[in-house]
């Protein structure tokens, strides 16, 4: 019980920092430089190798769009234009089409 208490306790700090973190504008955003470097590590490590059977049917690609989506609007905002633009992925969408994010 005591492990499980001090378990939750920590739980409970990490999301108060998260909620405190994403109010900060998006350009003073640990979470969101954090995110910002898993996704340029996929970049590099990843997207080389997955390229050759994932094609992104937008453009930019849904990493890119990602980033900047997280640099311009902070990590929750810019994580769920994100996940709107994978959950609109499918074969109906023309390989190319444009899908810049957004300006506001």
């Amino acid at each position: 019980m005591k492990n499980g208490g001090i378990a939750l306790a920590l739980l409970a700090a990490l999301v108060a920092g998260a909620a405190v973190d994403a109010a900060r504008p998006p350009g003073q955003q640990i979470s969101a430089r954090a995110y910002l470097v898993c996704v340029a590590g996929y970049r590099a490590a990843l997207h080389p190798v997955t390229s050759h059977f994932i094609r992104c049917r937008y453009r930019p690609t849904c990493s890119n769009y990602s980033a900047l989506a997280v640099q311009r609007f902070g990590i929750v905002r810019g994580l769920r234009l994100t996940l709107s633009r994978l959950l609109s992925c499918r074969q109906s969408v023309a390989p190319g089409t444009l899908d810049p994010v957004p300006s506001r």
